[in-house]
């Protein structure tokens, strides 16, 4: 149903399940969810997730350091150092 890692599509579809349960709750008569509280799930739920791939895709601990360090060797990626090898 899910792809690998499509956390975008997760949240849609939790998103959607929340406002069809409401919906189906209120046909009965129940009042579970009104709009302002799953806005705020799906407003915790996005930035989880803006946090994770944030820390994910930028060098954050030591599998994101060493990939950084791998790039800067096959030159893929900017140094932080301002010598270069013509300077050397």
């Amino acid at each position: 149903m899910f792809e690998n890692n499509n956390l975008k599509d997760i949240i849609r579809y939790f998103a959607g399940f929340l406002f069809a349960l409401q919906l189906l709750l209120r046909s009965f008569g129940f009042k579970f969810l009104n709009n302002d509280q799953i806005d705020a799930v799906v407003n915790i739920v996005s930035f989880l997730y803006i946090l994770y791939f944030g820390a994910k895709h930028n060098y954050v601990g030591k599998k994101g350091q060493a990939q950084k360090a791998l790039l800067q060797e096959a030159g893929l990626e900017k140094s932080t150092n301002t010598t270069t090898k013509t300077e050397e």
